[in-house]
């Protein structure tokens, strides 16, 4: 049990944390590669994998190790007994996991973006549908 209070001790730091990134560099050109798609749960289990991996380039490194050590715990999370407290925590690991991930999502949004990252727009999954007066009416 001191293992899961020592764990619990360091994901209430790290989920307090948040990046201050400028920019995160992909290895796949986000223009070229096309929208970002919502990554499922397996695929967040594995560090800095896939279509939305980034490079091993300094302005990454903050984001790759927490990335990086997340994974870590949910690694060895999973090799434990089924019990509570370990649910929970693999739990809190893997909302952490997902909130990251949104990061990345926002980045490479704007990388897409004309107006760049600080214009971003990240699908939400909703529609707006805008009225416009049809003219023939007038």
């Amino acid at each position: 049990m001191e293992f899961l209070s020592l764990l619990d001790a360091e994901l209430s730091i790290r989920l307090s944390w948040m990046p201050s990134i400028e920019s995160l560099d992909f290895v796949n050109d986000p223009i070229m590669s096309g929208p970002y798609q919502e990554q499922h749960a397996d695929q967040l289990r594995h560090p800095n994998a896939g279509l939305y991996a980034l490079k091993l380039v300094p302005k990454n490194k903050v984001y790759l190790e927490h990335e990086n050590r997340l994974c870590d715990i949910l690694n060895t999370l999973n090799s434990m007994g089924m019990t509570n407290a370990k649910e929970d925590m693999e739990d809190r690991v893997f909302r952490e996991l997902v909130r990251i991930n949104r990061l990345k999502e926002v980045e490479w949004s704007g990388q897409r973006s004309e107006r760049g990252v600080k214009g971003a727009v990240v699908n939400t999954g909703m529609s707006i549908i805008l009225l416009f007066p049809d003219p023939s009416s007038s």
